[in-house]
């Protein structure tokens, strides 16, 4: 009896056999960016290396963008792994990556575990700084102190900044003219000021900057600031001073005189 309904059951068995079990996940790989930098300019290169742990024979590779969405697939490369490169970076290819590879295995496609994501952070070339020096008139009586400030309009980590005078870049050991530049080389600070201590009628001139930025260990140097004028006039209070009196001595003198005249 017990024999009767196992044989139904064994039936249906060889009808439908129990599925193969289905392999594990292969393990993840490891993704790197080449050159290792926590922030590129737009127009840069930039290569993602996706390099499995030799688990065993690889079919390809896929890259995956921010939105999980597969960004391209390789064969794999002769020397191992594979390269995913941008040419030219933009703005919308920031964002975290990761990759995959894969293996045919019983004529099925076996993916591996996903690799740690990595972050591309992409920044617009360096923009135009901002120029402004004390006093904002830039009238000044000479012998009076002047500055002149630079500012980088974002902070990104180093900069090195420029001051030119009607073109001509100002350099303290190649001018006749005393400066000196806060923040001197390479700054982690935003701002650098350009110092004359005691303004001259040769301090007169359109001054401008620039700065360079530090940017995946690269030095990009930004356009030129707006240019602001300075005008040093020279100190004339002794002359006025003199004008001054003197005209006030000869007022006097004329009204002591026509006083005497008149009462005489």
């Amino acid at each position: 009896m017990a024999l009767n309904l196992l044989l139904p059951v064994l039936a249906c068995l060889q009808i439908f056999p129990w599925p193969e079990t289905i392999a594990e996940k292969p393990p993840p790989t490891s993704l790197s960016l080449d050159p290792p930098c926590a922030k590129y300019l737009v127009g840069e290169q930039l290569m993602l290396s996706c390099i499995d742990p030799k688990f065993g024979e690889v079919t390809g590779y896929r890259f995956y963008n921010r939105r999980n969405m597969e960004v391209s697939t390789y064969d794999p490369d002769p020397h191992g792994g594979a390269k995913h490169v941008f040419l030219s970076l933009h703005m919308d290819d920031a964002g975290p990556y990761t990759c995959k590879y894969w293996t045919a295995m019983r004529g099925q496609e076996i993916l591996s575990v996903e690799s740690e994501a990595v972050s591309v952070s992409v920044l617009e070339p360096p923009s135009q700084p901002a120029l402004s020096m004390d006093p904002p008139s830039g009238v000044i009586k000479e012998g009076l102190p002047l500055l002149i400030t630079c500012s980088a309009p974002r902070h990104t980590g180093e900069w090195r900044f420029r001051f030119y005078k009607n073109g001509v870049e100002l350099v303290p050991e190649n001018t006749r003219t005393p400066l000196n530049t806060m923040d001197p080389g390479i700054s982690s600070v935003n701002v650098s000021v350009l110092s004359i201590p005691r303004a001259r009628p040769d301090s007169t001139g359109e001054f401008t900057c620039r700065y360079e930025e530090k940017v995946c260990q690269r030095w990009t140097l930004s356009p030129r600031s707006q240019a602001v004028n300075v005008t040093v006039v020279a100190d004339n209070a002794f002359l006025i001073r003199f004008l001054v009196v003197g005209v006030s001595f000869f007022f006097i003198n004329s009204l002591i005189l026509l006083i005497s005249h008149c009462c005489l």
